[in-house]
Formats: structure tokens, C-alpha cells, sequence
């Protein structure tokens, strides 16, 4: 019996070391979208200030 639970608890182990990965990769994904999001957001930003500057810069191009 003790050749069981000693699998038992390592299987547990293996079990919860997956639940942190898969936190882990959750963080990283949420980290990488608000990357993406701020990208997005400065490049709005830098192309709305360029028009504000001069007005035809995007429509001479």
C-alpha cells in the first residue's frame, strides 16, 4: 500500500506542477496581448499627432 500512495502523491505532484504551467502561460499570454494592445494604442496615437502637425502628410503619400 505504500507503493501506491507514494504514486498516488507523485501523480498529485505532476498534477499541480501542470495547473502552474498552464498559469504560467496564461500570464505570458495576458503580458504579450497588453503588448499588442499598447502597440496599437501608440501607433494611434503617433499617427493622430502626425495629422494634427500636418494635415496632408498621409494624403501626400
Amino acid at each position: 500500500m505504500a507503493g501506491i500512495s507514494g504514486i498516488i502523491r507523485h501523480f498529485d505532484g505532476i498534477r499541480g506542477k501542470v495547473v502552474q504551467v498552464r498559469e504560467l502561460v496564461e500570464v505570458i499570454d495576458q503580458m504579450f496581448d497588453s503588448f499588442d494592445r499598447a502597440g496599437k494604442i501608440s501607433k494611434t496615437m503617433l499617427k493622430s499627432s502626425k495629422q494634427e502637425d500636418h494635415p496632408d502628410y498621409f494624403e501626400s503619400k
